[in-house]
C-alpha cells in the first residue's frame, strides 16, 4: 500500500463532506463519511465535528497533530450530490487508486448535472398545483396556484444574488404567494368565478415548507447528535415562522386595502 500525503486526504475527505453537508445530507452521515475516508489512509486517530454550519476535524499521530475547520455558509437539497460524495467515498475507501483514477473521480463528483431553470420552475409550479389539487381544489385554483408557485420560484432565484438570509426570504416568500392567492380571488370573483384562496395559497406554500430539514433534524437527533439536530429542527420551526409571517402580512394589507 503506497503512503499518501495526510494534507491531501484530509482536505479531501473534508470537501467530500462540505459538499455532502451543503447538499442536505444528515450529520452522522457526513460525520462517518469523513472519518471513514481519512482513517482508510492515514494511520492517525480521526475526531469529527459536524453543525449545519461548519466542519472540524482533527487527525493526530505519533507524532503530528493537524485540526482543520471548513465554514459552511448555505445548503440546499441536492440527492444527486449527497448519492455521488457517497459513491465516491465507498470507492476511495475500499480501493488504492492512482492519481488518473481519482482525478476522474472527482471530476464525476465536482462537475454534477443540473437541471435548467425552466424545467426546475415548472415543475416547481407542478408541485405547487398538485399540492392545490390534493386539498380539493378546483381546476382553475390549481392552475393559479401554478402560476403562484413560477412566480414565487422565479423571484426565490433572483433574490439569491443578494444573499438574503433564510428568513426573510421565506417571507418575502409567503407574501408573494399569499398576495397571488387573494388577488387572483378578487379579480375571478368579477368575472363570477369564485376560488378558495386558501387553498391557492396552501399549495405553493407546501413547497417552502422544511419537511427535508425538519426530518434530518429528527434523524440526527435520534443518532445522538443533540447540537446538529436541534440546530436542524429550530432552522425548520423559524422557516416555518417566517412563511406564516409573510401570509399574514399579505392577508392583513390585502383585505384592508382591497
Amino acid at each position: 500500500m503506497k503512503s499518501h500525503d495526510e494534507n491531501f486526504v484530509i482536505n479531501l475527505a473534508i470537501n467530500v463532506g462540505k459538499i455532502m453537508l451543503e447538499s442536505g445530507a444528515e450529520i452522522y452521515r457526513v460525520e462517518e463519511t469523513i472519518e471513514r475516508m481519512i482513517t482508510s489512509k492515514l494511520d492517525s486517530k480521526v475526531d469529527v465535528f459536524v453543525l449545519p454550519t461548519g466542519i472540524i476535524v482533527s487527525v493526530k499521530s505519533s507524532t503530528n497533530s493537524t485540526t482543520r475547520l471548513e465554514r459552511i455558509h448555505s445548503s440546499q437539497l441536492n440527492l444527486e450530490a449527497i448519492s455521488r460524495a457517497n459513491s465516491f467515498s465507498r470507492i476511495y475507501t475500499q480501493n488504492d487508486l492512482s492519481d488518473e483514477d481519482l482525478e476522474i473521480l472527482l471530476t464525476s463528483l465536482t462537475d454534477i448535472p443540473q437541471f435548467s431553470k425552466r424545467t426546475t420552475f415548472i415543475f416547481t409550479g407542478i408541485a405547487g398545483g398538485l399540492f392545490t389539487g390534493l386539498t380539493g381544489g378546483s381546476i382553475l385554483e390549481t392552475l393559479v396556484a401554478f402560476v403562484a408557485s413560477i412566480s414565487v420560484g422565479y423571484l426565490l432565484t433572483k433574490l439569491a444574488r443578494f444573499k438574503p438570509n433564510f428568513f426573510i426570504k421565506n417571507i418575502i416568500g409567503g407574501f408573494l404567494i399569499a398576495g397571488i392567492g387573494v388577488l387572483s380571488y378578487f379579480i375571478f370573483e368579477k368575472f363570477g368565478f369564485y376560488l378558495d384562496y386558501n387553498r391557492i395559497i396552501i399549495g405553493p406554500l407546501m413547497t417552502l415548507v422544511p419537511g427535508v430539514a425538519l426530518t434530518n433534524g429528527i434523524r440526527d437527533l435520534i443518532s445522538g447528535e443533540l447540537i446538529a439536530g436541534g440546530a436542524k429542527i429550530i432552522e425548520a420551526i423559524f422557516i416555518a415562522i417566517a412563511l406564516a409571517f409573510g401570509v399574514g402580512i399579505a392577508l392583513q394589507i390585502s383585505f384592508a386595502f382591497i
